[in-house]
């Protein structure tokens, strides 16, 4: 073999190797620009998802204690920020409204109520006397739909706790109340904007 034919076949020995390396490179960008908008999919389906679930109707069945008598108010209120519809509410065991001296207000149970449109922050409601009310423990079924998709959402209310839930709520007479109300928020703010400084 003369040196310049193994010159040449050196330089398409080279040439080859090039290619290859340039071949395989490519197959690794190709790879890592697949990867890299496989993964900008997910945040963007992840985006999508957790705006949705930020925006959606949340509708929630739950006891407080009426602050009028000594009944409690049964009450499920859309605490989302999109329009839900109650499709069917099961509470079991089922509210017996003649045991808790509640038998009149028969046709305000709030288990009968079907597909009622709540506006978000909107509620309904009804009272219910657990005085005399033997169960301790209710299973709850709220069934919903909201921005086309519909919702089951089953959870337990122990009734042992239904007395000791407090809840604060400013006594607004008239305006200068009101004020007064807001000036004492307004400072507790700064005061932790302070704190916070």
């Amino acid at each position: 073999m003369t040196p310049a034919e193994w010159h040449s076949n050196l330089f398409q020995f080279i040439g080859v190797i090039i290619g290859f390396l340039t071949l395989v490179g490519s197959v690794f960008a190709a790879v890592f620009a697949y990867k890299n908008i496989e993964e900008m999919q997910k945040q963007l389906n992840e985006q999508k998802d957790q705006y949705f679930e930020q925006n959606r109707g949340n509708l929630i069945f739950y006891i407080t204690k009426s602050s009028i008598s000594a009944t409690h108010d049964l009450i499920i209120k859309n605490f989302g920020n999109s329009p839900a519809k109650l499709i069917s509410l099961k509470i079991s065991p089922d509210l017996d409204w003649s045991k808790a001296g509640q038998a009149h207000i028969n046709d305000f149970n709030i288990t009968k109520l079907k597909n009622i449109f709540l506006a978000p922050h909107q509620h309904i409601g009804t009272v219910f006397d657990f005085r005399k009310f033997e169960e301790k423990e209710l299973d709850i079924e709220i069934k919903y739909t909201t921005c086309g998709k519909e919702y089951t959402e089953q959870y337990k209310i122990d009734l042992n706790y239904l007395n000791k839930v407090f809840t604060l709520e400013p006594d607004i007479k008239d305006e200068f109340t009101a004020l007064k109300y807001i000036n004492k928020s307004c400072l507790l703010y700064t005061s932790d904007a302070a704190d916070e400084l």
